[in-house]
């Protein structure tokens, strides 16, 4: 189904799953971002710009950690944790909800607001599988990392899983508003007539662009693409990482790539202001670059895929 913004495919997912499911408890990750209606909100973790001053949030939504090796929330090292963070999922079924009860997990494959956090390779497939065990949906928010942005066309094919919903935006329609939710037929098909969509959705101007640019993206192998601007960013970073120590961290798939900003690898501090002082001076030489993260200390590059290397 189309909708029109983001936001409004996260909703309209997690109502479709609601439906199917006919539970309603949701399971979300800190430091995720997945929009600013009010339960898109509730899903998201930053509370400045977002959060900040908006009171009484959705019911049923559950936050536990992401799989952030670099700074992790159980303080173990990836080598020894046995994906601690997993388990967390599965012991909240005791202490907090029962699986019984959770109609979805959600999840941005890799956390974009957060400064592109790419999970270690275990982590997504064994969601699914836990998900797949106590009949839980797994939904895939690909509204950044979708077409081709990782160096594939959904940063889940990274980790050779199929969600049972995806929700995309941004990209697919080269700038016109138009997101999608996407399921299977079942799924789907579960909401009755009027329950979801919106007056505009599917409009076909947009529609048409977004035909338009998957064409382009498959002709010209995006997905490639974005893996040599990756390549070359990384490249670069690595360099700046062995010359600056402030660099605690170079990460990312593809063309999404960022760097960690501390005040020393050690203690692994967050440098705010150090953060906005460059950006501000790259402004000045006419680059514009993003903060992210939870505490404004990750620089994030997203190119666009037909950027030339030169």
């Amino acid at each position: 189904m189309f909708v029109n913004s983001g936001a409004e495919a996260v909703e309209n997912a997690i109502m479709i799953a609601r439906k199917y499911t006919k539970k309603m408890d949701i399971i979300c990750f800190e430091g995720a971002f997945h929009g600013r209606t009010l339960l898109t909100m509730s899903l998201t973790s930053k509370v400045k710009p977002y959060s900040f001053g908006f009171d009484t949030f959705a019911p049923g939504i559950h936050k536990i950690p992401y799989a952030n090796c670099c700074r992790c929330a159980y303080g173990l090292k990836r080598e020894m944790c046995n994906l601690r963070c997993v388990k967390r999922l599965e012991e909240i079924f005791t202490s907090v909800v029962d699986a019984e009860n959770i109609a979805a997990v959600i999840l941005e494959p890799i956390q974009g607001e957060s400064g592109f956090i790419v999970p270690p390779d275990e982590f997504v497939p064994k969601l699914k599988e836990i998900c797949k065990k106590n009949n839980i949906l797994l939904i895939a928010d690909e509204i950044q990392s979708g077409f081709c942005r990782t160096g594939k066309m959904f940063a889940s094919e990274q980790w050779k899983i199929f969600p049972d919903i995806i929700a995309t935006a941004k990209s697919i329609a080269g700038g016109l508003p138009l997101s999608s939710v996407t399921a299977r037929s079942e799924i789907i098909e579960s909401s009755h007539v009027g329950g979801t969509g919106g007056t505009f959705c599917g409009n076909p101007l947009a529609c048409a662009a977004a035909l338009k640019v998957i064409e382009i993206m498959e002709r010209d192998n995006f997905s490639r693409k974005a893996q040599k601007i990756g390549e070359v960013i990384q490249s670069r970073f690595n360099t700046m990482k062995e010359k600056y120590l402030m660099i605690g961290d170079v990460r990312g798939r593809g063309a999404t790539m960022a760097f960690k900003l501390v005040k020393d690898r050690k203690s692994k501090v967050p440098t705010k202001e150090e953060t906005k002082a460059i950006i501000k001076e790259a402004y000045k030489k006419g680059v514009m670059l993003l903060s992210a993260g939870i505490y404004g200390n990750v620089i994030r590059i997203l190119v666009p895929l037909v950027i030339t290397e030169e």
